[in-house]
């Protein structure tokens, strides 16, 4: 059997999976990505990339990409909002539900929220990929594979049936909610139990005209024959409808597709061409695995922890994962750290996971997923937190969220626009290559000092007003763009 070796072994190539390999590749970590799929999941499940996630994007130069995709996804109307009634026909907006005033006190950062399907993110990733030179095999799975000491070796097969060892440094297991990986390393997961059921239904109908002038993200529907959520995914053409079933009494998976389209047209209320694009069930259970690292071995995204869609938090938990394990496996695969550097990925990601977790199945009330206070949710909205507090002011050690990012140890290094290197900038792009040390103006010793080594854009910005700092302090900011510790150096 042929033998092939590579530092990094990433088994699964969904979002999170691609989003590893470009942090990985961006760090010049060469890989070999397996996917059991020979083509990119046509299911949509994603939607919304918080601001946080495409800074992690523009970190590997695709925020662009991104975007550009995001703007060719929507065909009228704008992504956001919510409408409630028996069918989508006859549902009213719930006036106080917007996507811009759930974000209207967003961090400063050099990106928004950016609505766009997951299965056109996807592609962009999987290009970059490609044609930078990586190593992506879909088609393959991962057979078995063992760990010693000196790391995994692991019996791939190719969509022909041939099978080829690898040897990996380590082995990265993102291989969804039912990972082989998990299992094989006997994690439990651990969580709270489902309380809907739901079978989502990817599918094309005309509606153009029946939305005009009333898009929304989401649209809760009620009637004798069918309920559920509908999903905007270009506001024209493509949808998703999550259909509620009761799993003692309902199969939905073995359901024909025409069953399928008469309840999706008994949701829309009228007679309408539909054709099935794909479908799946899923419930509203949170569960997060015990462990995150066995030996040479991690757990990220699905096959770490699963939470329900609502507030977007999975996914964009799972790309943080990735970003976080990436840096970390390049400090101890060049020998500039040692294991325990791989263990904190654990004790920083696993909390997030679980918050999230929580958050997103507070948000299984309609109302409260739009953070809209009623008197029947009092109770619930009184757990929730901010989104911008979950996406982009957690805080590692303390395992908690800041009111206002300023350069707390273990929370992400404040946004400032700036001139450095003859270009406008983001003070976040000066991170990323190995630690940084950053100070004001009057702070000694090596690394960057503001209006030395760079300027601020905005004149009343200061080094002070940013982080809290005095002139002659400086901070260590880690590869991730977060402060490390401790949080400040005395002067030198």
């Amino acid at each position: 059997m042929e033998n092939v070796e590579a530092p990094v072994l990433i088994v699964g190539g969904g979002i999170v999976g691609l989003s590893a390999a470009l942090f990985l590749q961006k760090r010049d970590i060469p890989f070999i990505l397996v996917e059991r799929n020979a083509v990119l999941s046509p299911l949509p499940r994603a939607r919304g990339f918080s601001a946080r996630t495409l800074e992690l994007y523009r970190s590997v130069g695709l925020q662009e990409d991104i975007e550009a995709a995001a703007a060719r996804a929507w065909k009228q109307g704008k992504f956001g909002g919510a409408r409630r009634g028996s069918t989508l026909l006859d549902a009213e907006p719930l006036v106080q539900a917007s996507v811009a005033a759930l974000h209207a006190a967003a961090d400063p950062s050099p990106c928004l929220l950016t609505a766009c399907p997951q299965t056109l993110v996807e592609p962009v990733l999987r290009d970059a990929l490609v044609a930078r030179g990586g190593d992506l095999r879909f088609g393959w799975e991962m057979v078995r594979f063992e760990q010693d000491e000196d790391g995994v070796t692991a019996v791939l097969r190719d969509p022909a049936g041939h099978e080829q060892k690898v040897t990996a440094s380590f082995l990265l297991g993102v291989d969804g909610a039912r990972s082989t990986v998990r299992r094989a390393l006997g994690i439990e997961r651990h969580g709270d139990d489902a309380e809907r059921y739901y079978l989502n239904i990817f599918f094309s109908a005309d509606l153009t005209a029946d939305v005009a002038g009333r898009t929304f993200s989401q649209c809760e529907i009620a009637n004798d024959r069918a309920a559920g959520v509908f999903l905007a995914m270009d506001n024209a053409t493509q949808w998703a409808f999550h259909l509620a079933y009761d799993p003692q009494r309902d199969k939905p998976e073995a359901w024909s597709e025409a069953v399928m389209a008469d309840q999706v047209r008994a949701a829309i209320g009228r007679d309408v061409p539909v054709e099935i694009l794909s479908h799946s069930i899923w419930n509203t259970r949170v569960r997060v695995a015990d462990r995150y690292r066995v030996g040479h071995a991690f757990l990220l995204g699905d096959a770490a922890h699963v939470m329900p869609p609502w507030g977007g938090f999975n996914a964009n938990t799972g790309i943080a994962d990735a970003h976080n394990l990436a840096w970390r496996l390049e400090e101890v695969i060049t020998g500039r750290a040692g294991s325990a550097c791989l263990d904190a990925y654990e004790t920083e990601r696993r909390p997030v996971a679980v918050r999230n977790g929580l958050q997103a199945r507070l948000r299984t009330d309609f109302e409260a997923r739009f953070q809209i206070r009623t008197p029947a949710n009092e109770a619930t909205m009184n757990r929730i937190i901010d989104y911008g507090a979950l996406h982009m002011r957690y805080r590692y050690g303390t395992d908690d969220t800041v009111e206002t990012l300023f350069a707390q140890p273990g929370t992400r290094f404040p946004h400032a626009q700036i001139v450095f290197d003859g270009r406008i900038q983001s003070t976040l792009d000066l991170f990323g290559n190995g630690y940084v040390r950053i100070g004001g103006p009057t702070a000694t010793g090596d690394g960057l000092r503001a209006e030395v080594d760079f300027t601020f854009v905005d004149r009343d910005v200061s080094w002070q007003s940013l982080t809290g700092l005095n002139d002659d302090q400086s901070i260590l900011i880690r590869p991730d763009g977060f402060v490390d510790y401790p949080k400040a150096a005395p002067p030198l």
